[in-house]
């Protein structure tokens, strides 16, 4: 996914915060005409399983963080600043462990000459100072169980789940392409450029009449 959105926006891509890089992923996921991104949590009182959507637009909307953000962190008597950790810098932690991985971020992101080294109290405030400067990097939806009442907190992966359904998406267009292509001979970028909803029409019709191999072929605009 994000080699796709660098093909689209540049290299920078991997330079922006992990928020930004949610809202691209959605407004992404919104101009290949995905569908609503449904979701599951199981409440911790009951195991009861609640289905929920994914809050597109609300996520979209957050403000993205300034480039030049910062935060200045309280370490003792000094204040050290940070900025915000990238694409690339998620990157070269990945494996490591949540301790770990905190720790190597704070480093890599240290604006300061020397970054110091910092008391797990410290890393989580400063986890939060990240998240408070790019609130879609940490996504959460409150619900309240369906089956007992209580309150429940999801936890919102919008990479994995947009991910996912970008390979569903392109697996439909795929196939739309193939039957609308065997039943009239259009070509492939002929058929992309129709609209999605009369392109599932065509197929619709197609697939009601039968095998879609044994119709002759036909011009686009005819």
């Amino acid at each position: 996914m994000t080699a796709l959105l660098v093909a689209l926006h540049g290299d920078g891509v991997r330079r922006s915060p992990l928020g930004v890089h949610h809202q691209r992923m959605l407004r992404l996921h919104g101009q290949i005409g995905g569908r609503a991104l449904d979701a599951v949590v199981t409440c911790a009182r009951c195991s009861t399983e609640n289905e929920f959507a994914v809050p597109i637009g609300a996520i979209c909307a957050v403000p993205e963080p300034a480039t030049d953000a910062e935060v200045a962190l309280a370490v003792g008597v000094a204040l050290v600043r940070y900025r915000l950790p990238t694409l690339s810098d998620l990157a070269a932690i990945s494996g490591m462990s949540v301790p770990e991985g905190l720790a190597s971020l704070a480093a890599r992101t240290c604006l300061d000459d020397e970054a110091p080294e910092l008391a797990d109290g410290d890393i989580g405030r400063l986890a939060e100072a990240w998240e408070e400067l790019d609130p879609a990097a940490a996504v959460q939806v409150d619900l309240v169980c369906a089956e007992c009442r209580a309150d429940v907190v999801a936890d919102v992966a919008v990479a994995e789940f947009v991910a996912d359904e970008l390979d569903r998406t392109v697996d439909g267009l795929v196939h739309q392409v193939d039957v609308v292509a065997r039943a009239y001979g259009w070509s492939e970028d002929a058929i992309l450029a129709l609209p999605a909803q009369r392109r599932r029409r065509y197929v619709e019709l197609i697939e009601q009449r039968g095998d879609p191999s044994a119709f002759p072929l036909a011009a686009v605009g005819s």
